[in-house]
């Protein structure tokens, strides 16, 4: 939340949803207690914050209907706000307050520990609006004779502000934060009470960065579970104590929220807290369409005072089908073409890493690479592996490790070693800033496979960067071009680039572009993913693994590739051998 909240809905740049009405009316709430308002009128507001975040139906619906009065606890005044803040993005009372108090109040009601209790002690009693005059304040110990302070409050305020300026809309990449929660998944799981245990939200659906971390379990015993959760030895702090639901604090900073559901229910929570916000906007219309309510506790007619669910929600599936769907993968629910594609019946068959025949994007020690290439033949086989593209890394990508000419000569000419997974030779090599490939040519058109990428000497122009990448697709021996966009998740977007005549380039010379599952990559990302592949160019998901434990690293690659709506058909490594080097550089062979 900032202090522009009260223009969210500006420009419906993202979909309205309840509970963005919700949050509204609760902050003014909030405002007013603050303000030292009329106390029923706070109460009002509350009650109706409450109210529309648990209706049936799209406040939206009623406002065009006009029947809100119907709504018990809804009067004249809160009509007003959320009509101003469905026509203009603007709540009249909420800019009020702010005006009042000062728009910096809303970053303090950020800040963990802060109750309204305590921000209105702060504001009427010490005249502090914001978080730069409580910071002073508190490190001054001007805060602790307040009423609900004292000392150690003020300290751990301290710990609170300087954890809110450092971390304040920070993402997570998303491997970062995956690792960390299958590591207290698997934790939990190992607790006898916990009978299942869940990630859910973004990290779920994919998304390349995280806000936080959403874990979910059924159990037996609530209170041992949440108390064990506390304790892990990656938790530094409690943010939040209750008997469903448990919030700490861990190493990084990030926060991990544990939720506890009730075991024929699960299917139903599940639903709900892996998201998106959109999606579930639109399964709600659809639900009221068919007289029927999705929530957390499940799908329930709409007319049931009892909320009784229609059948069994212990699984995603039977929520879906409940409300007459096909089952819609994680990944997709953007709240746009899902939905009509699942109520049709249409949903495509998304690719899986059970679909792989292979990796293209594997070195081993003999460059920059940490085992053999047997081993990472042994570890492709546990994979399920027909083949496997092991590309060495030229001098140029890696100038400790990387291979000249002559021993990228030596490699192809090494007889192959006797294995079920059939191995593919191949070299990864720097498109150097004059366009060149760093390796001759003339032994390139040898390798089963040739990876090119840009890693050093980047331009600022994207001109210059567009006309090196096409330069080096243009040579006639690359068959896949890695990472395209250069980017660094969590710390910079990559290179600037013309990425469609890129892709053009690609196209022309039956170059595929990567899908890099690289915790530090995942580039091409999903977006970018489905651009592509509307443009008509093959793709490849690829590890980058120098490993064979980082092989596994496919796997963020391949959820971006579902993201991407792609399915087994688009995908390149889902060919066998032959027919993987048939698709790539057809037009030269």
């Amino acid at each position: 939340m900032s202090s522009t909240s009260t223009g969210y809905f500006r420009g419906r740049k993202t979909a309205i949803d309840n509970r963005d009405y919700a949050r509204i009316l609760s902050e003014i709430a909030t405002l007013q207690r603050i303000a030292g308002g009329n106390f029923f009128k706070v109460r009002a507001f509350e009650r109706a914050a409450r109210m529309i975040e648990d209706l049936p139906e799209p406040v939206d619906d009623i406002l065009d209907r006009h029947e809100m009065e119907r709504l018990q606890g809804i009067g004249e005044s809160i009509e007003t706000e959320l009509q101003a803040l469905r026509t203009t993005g603007h709540s009249p009372r909420h800019e009020e307050l702010l005006t009042q108090i000062g728009p910096g109040v809303i970053d303090l009601l950020e800040i963990q520990g802060l109750g309204t209790r305590r921000l209105q002690v702060l504001f009427q009693e010490a005249g502090i609006n914001n978080v730069d005059d409580l910071k002073l304040a508190a490190e001054l110990g001007n805060l602790r004779d307040l009423p609900s302070f004292g000392e150690a409050f003020e300290v751990k305020l301290l710990h609170e502000i300087e954890h809110w300026q450092r971390t304040r809309g920070k993402r997570y990449p998303l491997p970062e934060a995956k690792g960390l929660a299958d590591s207290i998944r698997y934790q939990l799981l190992q607790l006898p009470e916990v009978d299942r245990a869940e990630v859910g939200g973004s990290i779920r659906r994919g998304r390349e960065t995280i806000g936080d971390i959403d874990i979910l379990v059924t159990t037996s015993d609530p209170i041992a579970v949440s108390q064990y959760f506390k304790t892990l030895p990656e938790v530094v702090e409690v943010v939040f104590d209750g008997d469903t639901r448990a919030s700490v604090r861990v190493i990084g900073g990030i926060q991990v929220d544990l939720r506890v559901l009730q075991p024929h229910l699960f299917g139903a929570g599940l639903h709900y807290f892996t998201g998106s916000k959109e999606h579930h906007i639109q399964m709600r219309l659809r639900s009221k369409r068919l007289g029927l309510k999705i929530s957390e506790h499940g799908v329930c007619r709409y007319d049931d005072p009892t909320e009784t669910p229609v059948g069994p929600m212990d699984t995603e599936e039977q929520v879906f089908a409940a409300v007459g769907m096909q089952y819609v993968p994680p990944e997709i629910r953007m709240g746009k073409d899902e939905i009509e594609a699942a109520e049709s019946g249409t949903l495509p068959e998304l690719v899986q890493r059970e679909h792989l025949r292979g990796d293209v994007h594997v070195c081993s020690s003999r460059s920059a690479g940490r085992d053999d290439v047997a081993k990472l033949l042994d570890h492709a086989a546990q994979l399920g592996y027909e083949w496997l593209a092991v590309a060495e890394r030229s001098r140029g990508v890696d100038a400790r490790r990387g291979l000249d000419n002559a021993a990228v000569q030596q490699w192809l000419a090494d007889d192959p070693p006797d294995h079920d997974v059939r191995l593919l030779r191949g070299v990864e090599v720097e498109i150097t800033p004059d366009g060149m490939l760093d390796i001759d040519h003339r032994l390139l058109a040898h390798a089963d496979w040739v990876i090119a990428a840009i890693h050093h000497d980047v331009d600022d122009d994207p001109d210059a960067n567009t006309q090196r990448l096409i330069w080096g697709i243009e040579s006639g021996v690359v068959s896949c071009l890695a990472a395209p966009t250069g980017r660094r998740l969590g710390h910079d977007d990559g290179r600037p680039l013309y990425l469609d005549e890129v892709v053009d380039a690609c196209i022309d010379f039956g170059v595929a572009l990567e899908l890099n599952g690289h915790p530090s990559r995942l580039d091409l990302n999903a977006q970018l993913a489905a651009r592509v592949h509307a443009r008509g160019a093959m793709l490849v998901v690829g590890s980058e693994a120098n490993s064979a434990s980082t092989m596994d690293h496919i796997g963020y690659a391949t959820q971006q590739a579902r993201r991407a709506w792609l399915e087994p058909r688009h995908v390149l490594n889902c060919l066998t051998a032959d027919e993987l080097l048939a698709a790539v550089r057809s037009l030269i062979q």
